[in-house]
């Protein structure tokens, strides 16, 4: 197995946006230090439709992904656009042993990897960050089987997914509010 690097840097398509990736203690220092301007792009992410987010569902999740961050495995990407100069968007996943209930354990005994959460400022959609952001923390994960789950309705972000290899594993009711969810898987 390679070991992943605490940090590396990749530019999005057309250089929109410059894009680090983060693990281990580095990514949860940076997520702490961060949580005001991840809150923010997560607000402004998910207001619309399909997801209808207020402002304090954008703030607890990112308090679930500060919760997250001293688990195995948490990778967090985050992408500034303007030179650095405000974030576009952030990507974030870890290691499950079971996530959803459903999942079984890779065959490498390995585990799975949840990729939880991929945010981008509406006003950076279709620019490559979110490809980059996505790339960076799966880049990040190591060799694992990966989940996800979305809103089907969330076409932009269900394209980008299958687009990177995902594929549908099942539909089921979001424990949250009972809408359906897509919960999809990519090998390593």
């Amino acid at each position: 197995m390679t070991a992943v690097p605490e940090a590396s840097s990749t530019a999005a398509a057309g250089g929109a946006a410059d894009v680090i990736a983060l693990t281990g203690a580095t990514a949860e220092i940076a997520a702490r230090g961060l949580a005001v301007a991840l809150a923010s792009v997560a607000e402004l992410a998910f207001a619309g439709s399909p997801w209808h987010e207020t402002p304090a569902e954008a703030g607890q999740m990112i308090d679930r992904m500060l919760g997250d961050a001293s688990l195995s495995g948490f990778a967090l990407a985050i992408a500034f656009a303007g030179h650095g100069s405000s974030m576009a968007g952030f990507g974030y996943g870890l290691n499950r042993a079971n996530p959803h209930g459903t999942a079984r354990p890779s065959s490498t005994g390995a585990g799975v990897f949840e990729f939880c959460e991929l945010a981008v400022r509406p006003a950076c959609c279709g620019r490559g960050v979110g490809r980059a952001l996505h790339d960076a923390v799966l880049q990040a994960s190591g060799p694992r089987l990966r989940w996800l789950t979305t809103h089907p309705a969330a076409r932009p972000a269900v394209g980008l997914y299958r687009s990177r290899g995902w594929r549908t594993a099942q539909l089921y009711p979001s424990n949250r509010d009972g809408a359906p969810r897509v919960l999809m898987t990519r090998p390593w």
